[in-house]
Order: C-alpha cells, then sequence, then structure tokens
C-alpha cells in the first residue's frame, strides 16, 4: 500500500517550478504520471482494486472503470419474475452469462432479452458518439494536474474502455438465438458459447458482428458442425485466441479462418470430431495444420491440437514440446495425453509453465495416473492447474501414511509427495478416494484433503474440488472433517465442493468459520460441547501418532522446506482442526468476519449452476437448520454481501 500513500503527495511536493511570464508549470512526480500507473494497476488484484484503488480519488475511480468487471447472470431455471431486474441492471453489466437448456427457452424470456440487448447497444453508441465528439459523458474523467488536458479533463480515446459496456458474453444455447443477439453485441471482446449436439455455428457471421473480438471459444459436450458461409470475407480480424472444443471442421474452413487472423497469438483445436458423412476433407493431422501455419507465417504462442479418441503419437508430442513449450507459459492437452513420455520431453527444457489445463479425455480411457501429481512436484512456477476431469488421489497427499491403507502404495513411484508449485492460484481437480466407506476412515482422509491444500497451497484463489464418483460424495464437510482448515486461505475468493445437486445437512458449527457472524457466546458454548465430545478420540490419536511419525531421514526425502514440513505435523489429525478452532478463537480479529474476499460459493451444486453468493449460499444450506439461518442473517452479513461483484 506503499505506492497508494506516496502517490498521493501534497501539492507541490517533489515537483520542480519554472520562471515563465504566463504561469508556472509543473512537472508531476514519476508515480503520478498516468501511463506509469496505469502499468501499475495492470498488476493488481480485483480485491485491492474495488477495495482500496477506487477509492483513493475521482482520477483513480476513473482511470480504472475498465478494470471493474460487472457480471450479470440469467439462467432459464431463474424464476421469470427476475427476468424484469437482470433487465434493468443490464446497462451497468460488463459480462454476460446467459444459459439455455434445449431449443432456446421460452420465446418470450428471449424477446424481451433481444430487445433490452438492442436498446443497451443504442445506449452505449450515443454514448460513444457524444464522447468521441467533444460532448462531456461518462467517457471523461477530472485530472487537474496535467498540464496538457483542457480545463483539466481528460477524455477517453478508446471508447471500448468507457464505464458502461457490455465486453464478455457466455452464452449457452442454440446457434440461431447467438445470431439473433449479434446485432447489439457490437461492443464485445470476448465470446464463449456452449452449443447443443449437431448444432452448426457460422463463423463468419459472428466476426463481422463483432469487429472488436478479440477472443473467441465455441465448444460442445458432443460433435457440432463448424463453418464459414462468405468466403469472400478476406479483411484481417482483431482475434487472439480462437479455442473450439469436439467440432467438427473442413480444411477449407479451417483455412480461410487462419488468413483473416493474422493477429492470432493462441490456437486450440481440442477434440476435433470426424464426420464420414462429409465429402470435403476435415482437420484431422497435425502435420497438415503445421504447413498451412507455416505458409502463412503465423507465430503461435500458445497451441493445442488433438483428435478425439486418438492419443498423441510420441513423435507429435516431441515436436508440439519443442516448438512450442519452449517459449510458452502456458500448456493445454488432454488428461490422458500427460504420459512419462510427455513428461520426460518436458524434464528436457526449463520448467517455465505458469499455467496447465488438462482438457476433458476424449474417450473412455483413464484420466488419472501418477504423472500429474509427479509433474506439480517438480513445477514451482505453476500458478493456475485447471484439471476437473484429472483425479488427484488422497493417498499421494497423506505423507505421513496415517490414512492409507499400505496395500495400495508399494512403489517409491507411488510413494506421497509435496507439490512444489507453494504460489498456485488456481486449483480445480477431481478427489479419488480408494480407502474404506466408513465415517471415521472418511472423515481422516477429508482432514488430509483440507488439511494438505491449506498448508501446501496457501496463495489459492480459485479452489474447486470434485468427486471422482458422481453418484457418491467421498469428501466429508462437517467440522471433524477440517473443512474449516480451509479458513487458512485468506485469499480465497471462488469455492466449489461436488457437481451434482445433493442436500447436506450442516450443524452451526460446521459453517461458522465462514458465517461472518462465527465468533459468538453462542457459538463458544456449542464449540465446547463438541471439543467434550472429542476428549477421548484425541488421547487414542496421540498415543497412535506416537507410534507412526516418519524418521527425519524421511521428512528430508519429502521436503527440504523445515517450516512447511513442521506445519504439516498434524496432517490427517483431529488435532489439526483443535488447533486451527483454538486459532481462531485466540486470533477473533485476524478470522472475524468469515472469509473476507469469498464472492463465489458453491456446495455439492451442478457444474452448470448459476455463481451464487456466499450469503445465499449459506441460506441454501441453512434452509432445514434453523439456528444457522439466523445467524446467517445477523447485521454484519450485510459487509460481505456487499463484497460481492456479481449483478445479480
Amino acid at each position: 500500500m506503499d505506492f497508494f500513500r506516496k502517490s498521493k503527495s501534497p501539492k507541490g511536493q517533489g515537483s520542480i517550478k519554472t520562471r515563465s511570464s504566463s504561469r508556472a508549470l509543473t512537472t508531476p512526480a514519476a508515480l503520478q504520471l498516468p501511463e506509469i500507473q496505469q502499468r501499475i494497476f495492470d498488476f493488481i488484484d480485483e480485491y485491492t482494486l474495488h477495495h482500496t484503488v477506487l477509492l483513493v480519488c475521482h482520477q483513480w475511480f476513473w482511470a480504472n472503470q475498465h478494470r471493474i468487471v460487472r457480471k450479470l447472470n440469467w439462467f432459464e431455471t431463474s424464476k421469470t419474475r427476475r427476468l424484469d431486474k437482470v433487465i434493468s441492471r443490464l446497462p451497468r453489466a460488463t459480462h454476460l452469462v446467459l444459459h439455455f437448456a434445449g431449443s432456446g427457452g421460452d420465446s418470450s424470456v428471449t424477446s424481451k432479452l433481444i430487445q433490452a440487448l438492442s436498446d443497451n447497444n443504442t445506449r452505449q453508441l450515443k454514448e460513444q458518439e457524444q464522447g468521441m465528439h467533444g460532448i462531456l459523458g461518462q467517457d471523461a474523467y477530472f485530472q487537474p494536474t496535467t498540464s496538457t488536458t483542457h480545463h483539466g479533463m481528460i477524455r477517453r480515446t478508446r471508447p471500448l474502455q468507457i464505464t458502461r459496456i457490455l465486453r464478455d458474453l457466455d452464452l449457452t444455447a442454440r446457434s440461431g438465438l447467438l445470431f439473433d443477439f449479434l446485432s447489439s453485441l457490437g461492443s464485445l471482446t470476448a465470446l464463449r458459447v456452449q452449443l447443443p449436439m449437431d448444432d452448426r455455428l457460422n463463423v463468419d457471421f459472428v466476426l463481422s458482428s463483432c469487429p472488436h473480438l478479440v477472443s473467441l471459444r465455441v465448444e460442445s459436450d458432443s460433435r457440432f458442425y463448424l463453418d464459414v458461409l462468405d468466403r469472400s470475407l478476406t479483411k484481417p480480424h482483431s482475434l487472439q485466441s480462437f479455442i473450439v472444443e469436439n467440432a467438427t471442421i473442413s480444411q477449407d474452413t479451417l483455412g480461410h479462418l487462419l488468413t483473416v487472423f493474422p493477429r492470432l497469438k493462441g490456437l486450440q483445436l481440442r477434440n476435433l470430431r470426424h464426420d464420414s458423412n462429409l465429402a470435403k476433407p476435415q482437420v484431422q493431422h497435425w502435420s497438415w495444420l503445421m504447413e498451412k501455419l507455416n505458409a502463412l507465417e503465423i507465430s503461435l504462442s500458445s497451441v493445442h491440437f488433438s483428435v478425439y479418441g486418438q492419443p498423441m503419437q510420441e513423435e507429435e508430442v516431441y515436436e508440439k514440446i519443442m516448438m512450442f513449450t519452449a517459449r510458452s507459459q502456458e500448456l493445454v492437452l488432454r488428461s490422458y495425453d500427460l504420459t512419462p513420455v510427455l513428461t520426460y520431453c518436458l524434464r528436457q527444457l526449463p520448467n517455465r509453465i505458469t499455467t496447465l489445463e488438462l482438457v476433458t479425455p476424449g474417450d473412455s480411457k483413464s484420466a488419472y495416473s501418477d504423472e500429474l501429481h509427479l509433474y506439480l512436484c517438480s513445477s514451482p512456477h505453476l500458478l493456475h492447474l485447471k484439471a476437473p476431469q484429472s483425479v488427484c488421489l488422497l493417498e499421494r497427499m497423506d505423507i505421513h501414511g496415517r490414512w492409507t491403507d499400505p496395500s495400495t502404495t508399494t512403489t517409491t513411484a507411488h510413494s506421497p509427495g509435496i507439490w512444489a508449485c507453494r504460489n498456485l492460484r488456481t486449483l480445480h481437480i477431481r478427489v479419488l478416494d480408494i480407502g474404506p466407506d466408513s465415517v471415521e476412515e472418511r472423515r481422516g482422509r477429508s482432514r488430509i484433503l483440507f488439511g494438505y491444500i491449506s498448508r501446501v497451497l496457501p496463495h489459492l484463489e480459485d479452489l474447486m474440488l470434485l468427486d471422482h464418483d458422481v453418484h457418491r460424495s467421498r469428501i466429508s464437510l462437517d467440522l471433524q472433517s477440517g473443512f474449516c482448515l480451509l479458513a487458512r486461505l485468506s485469499g480465497l475468493e471462488t469455492l466449489r465442493i461436488g457437481q451434482n445437486e445433493k442436500k447436506i445437512h450442516f450443524r452451526a458449527a460446521d459453517l461458522r468459520w465462514i458465517v461472518p457472524s462465527g465468533h459468538i457466546n453462542g457459538g463458544r458454548i456449542e464449540r465446547a460441547y463438541v471439543f467434550k465430545a472429542w476428549d477421548e478420540l484425541l488421547v487414542q490419536e496421540a498415543e497412535e501418532t506416537a507410534v507412526t511419525n516418519r524418521s527425519a531421514h524421511q521428512q528430508r526425502q519429502l521436503t527440504e522446506d523445515v517450516e512447511l514440513w513442521k506445519s504439516l505435523e498434524n496432517l490427517g489429525l483431529l488435532l489439526d482442526v483443535k488447533v486451527m478452532v483454538d486459532e481462531m478463537e485466540a486470533n477473533k480479529e485476524a478470522f472475524k468476519g468469515g472469509m473476507k474476499r469469498l464472492r463465489d460459493l458453491a456446495i455439492y451444486r451442478t457444474l452448470h449452476s448459476r455463481p451464487t453468493p456466499p450469503e445465499k449460499e449459506y441460506l441454501r444450506l441453512a434452509s432445514d437448520n434453523f439456528e444457522l439461518r439466523r445467524e446467517v442473517w445477523r447485521d454484519d452479513i450485510g459487509g460481505l454481501s456487499n463484497l460481492g461483484y456479481v449483478l445479480s
């Protein structure tokens, strides 16, 4: 925060005054230059931006308007009366999420949305025109210290970054509904479309309607068709990222698109589908794509190419790694393509990967192995791991072997380890628990999961833990299972547990560490009652732990970080939970108000469910628990409800 204090220096301090017959010119300090400030703002996280930067001064408020994400969601499962509320907030939204199932939903709903988007687009065009022609609108801000401005006003020269403009759209619907919206989406810079099976999308319509589009992603759970009807479209487009998944696309179509994407930096063709009924040659071979890219002299910083049901060949693996990974910090693979051959190739290069994404497997092959675990143990620079289809074995986290069946760990290659990616910000993973299904066993392994993540990955901001078996949950979420250990993740903004709709009964003690009003007298009384029931378990646990602790030699094999190892001494133990709750009681100010940065919370909801502000998810979880529901509605929850950036 030193920058925020120093940049607002007293008037005249640090400036150079020169004599002039007309007036004295003031040279601003370096940190007061807008260009330098903009570069600094680029590295500030969203929470600090909202809660500190925007409040410093009027100038900074307007200078950062284009960085503010105002997200608006509409799901077909939402109540119809809520549609008017969504439409009324549309003029403020910068990111719109629309989810329709089947054929596109109620025609009256879509008609209202089409009209609302059209009206919003008209308003945006009018505001842009006023700003560009000199009428003071919402695309100007006050800066009295800059001598090059006219009467202290700076006019924005980039109309796409004015205060209220729709920039991002996520749409789950048939392509016909997208085309109905296109005429009102000229301001978009990012578009993501989820299509139903066998749908067809004409990309040229999208490109001509969205001339400022920088990122385009089109995907489906099954096959869809990508085409270009107007081949006369040859004007270069600004697109820089193009991602398709499960698409059937002809060589002519992709070749034409590459000719109009001269600025393309990221190309991902995931699980391309072959249709034997099509006469035109389809994109099916990596060699064809390489020849086309070389002929057009397109230099990509990120690339992915895979065909449904076809694993990568060894020579293809080597070529991709050496040509692209050597100069890229992003790696995108299918889960089962992370093989020993690939990891060997990666080890031949400096490990600079900061983003690893493992996408949906192309067939029924196993989506998990120890290769991911071994890679994480040797990747200190990794910041983002998005692998919701890849499995992490809980026994690989059980570094003390307290809850692992010895018969499942027989070789050194399958031994536990500590991940090297201590600065990881994003973790999306599927959890596989192969141990016994008793309540006590599941609680112990859940303590392993939550304790390992909270200690090894202390800087997490986005956490998604899914069940390997979608029909049976193996992650236990009560207080004794250590769910509260995630309170150590002070920077956590998004938390999702489970992927299927399931009703779980929570006691008030299980969720008080999240609920803002957790530290109250009633909570202490309840915890004292719970801890009394734990006394015998803690004594028994202490006796067993004294026998099973690892030797110092084994400790050094797992990690040389003495401080980290010390923090993991109680991993998997009920004592770890007891110590954590005592710490929250003793340090009330640090933990008061629950998880301050958390803005999206989902506990056993479908993956397609809308993002939920924490206070609303609390009420859903507490629907049959009057005590917890009463605490959720205490006065101080207003502080957390104002934290969210989602408009609905």
